[in-house]
């Protein structure tokens, strides 16, 4: 497996990819309907972002993407513009492996070396596996329900840290210069219980 960040060479495959995706993976990724193919509009966004975006592949299919884009919602640090929203999709035959995870890690590291401060996640309220997984990687994290959405707040830092210290963030980038990096070599299923207080 291989992860590297996406650039427009990456069209087609992410089109394959959530066009692959369950409804339901697509709902939870997007809380509205993307088009089948997805329109390339979309496809850019995702790969352009005011931010970073990552993809994976797995035998020249693509697998994985995550992404961070700073955040304009009216956020308290809004303001000096330091919020980056985390966000990844996975495919299917590809989900509880821990990519999703990996990803998102890969995503924090260069957010955080951009300079933000703070991560938001938009989590539907029905997507037990995201709204796990943000509460044990980010216990800290404030939440809010709006609707049918959770919206996190959690201070910056990579996920199952406590603190990042700075040689830990520049080991996660001195990854991310080259164009290519390894994935885990095996990546086993995780289970994200939700810590009782």
């Amino acid at each position: 497996m291989t992860l590297r960040r996406g650039d427009e060479a990456d069209l087609d495959g992410l089109g394959q990819l959530l066009g692959g995706l369950s409804d339901l993976s697509r709902w939870f990724r997007f809380q509205t309907a993307i088009g089948s193919p997805p329109r390339s509009a979309l496809l850019l966004r995702m790969l352009r972002p005011a931010g970073g975006a990552w993809v994976a592949f797995r035998d020249d299919r693509m697998i994985g993407h995550a992404m961070w884009a700073w955040a304009t919602l009216g956020l308290p640090d809004q303001a000096d513009g330091r919020v980056a929203e985390l966000a990844a999709v996975i495919a299917d035959h590809e989900q509880h492996r821990g990519l999703g995870v990996h990803m998102l890690a890969v995503a924090a590291a260069d957010a955080i070396a951009s300079g933000a401060t703070h991560f938001l996640f938009v989590v539907s309220a029905s997507n037990d596996a995201s709204l796990r997984m943000v509460r044990r990687r980010w216990p800290d994290a404030v939440a809010e329900r709006d609707g049918s959405l959770m919206t996190f707040v959690a201070p910056a830092r990579l996920p199952d840290q406590p603190k990042e210290s700075a040689d830990v963030v520049h080991e996660q980038i001195r990854y991310l210069k080259g164009r290519e990096m390894p994935a885990a070599a095996e990546l086993r299923p995780v289970h994200d219980p939700v810590p009782t207080p």
